[in-house]
């Protein structure tokens, strides 16, 4: 998995986790290529995934052939998931293909869109490599364990 942090001008736009064999090809899927691979993958059928999860079949079938006027919701990529018994990192898939945004994930995005410190940090931390952003956030751990034992709280700007 490669987090992307998407930004324009100065403001963050968009975070969101891509699979590796997309990040490493520098391709991306459509949602219902993924949707489509992984239920293949798992030995499903578009009908026996619509009944488990009580949707419309053509519904289904739109969705996979990406003959839909928007994403579908979390709810339904995370009914999806279920009925398939996907692991997180397919889940994961599912979510970014349709651009939605894990829940942890969601919730830092809103603390940096209103910090101009973080959203500068995650504009350098979206070009850096997967070994450098682990050097990152130990850093950024250490920091913090510093800031805790001196006894000063966090101050967001």
């Amino acid at each position: 998995m490669k987090l992307v942090i998407v930004c324009q001008d100065q403001f963050i736009i968009s975070i969101g986790v891509i699979p590796t064999y997309q990040a490493s090809t520098g391709g991306a899927m459509t949602f219902g290529k993924v949707l489509q691979r992984i239920r293949r993958e798992k030995g499903f059928t578009q009908r026996g995934v619509a009944d488990l999860i009580e949707m419309d079949y053509g519904y289904f079938s739109r969705l996979e052939n990406d003959r839909f006027e928007s994403n579908p919701t979390r709810e339904t990529i995370d009914k999806i998931a279920e009925a398939m018994k996907c692991s997180d990192e397919e889940r994961g898939e599912l979510l970014a293909a349709a651009g939605r945004l894990n829940e942890k994930v969601e919730a830092a995005a809103r603390i940096a869109t209103q910090s101009e410190p973080l959203a500068r940090l995650f504009k350098t931390a979206a070009h850096l490599p997967p070994n450098q952003l682990e050097k990152l956030e130990e850093l950024a751990n250490q920091l913090r364990d510093e800031m805790k034992k001196s006894g000063k709280k966090s101050e967001r700007k």
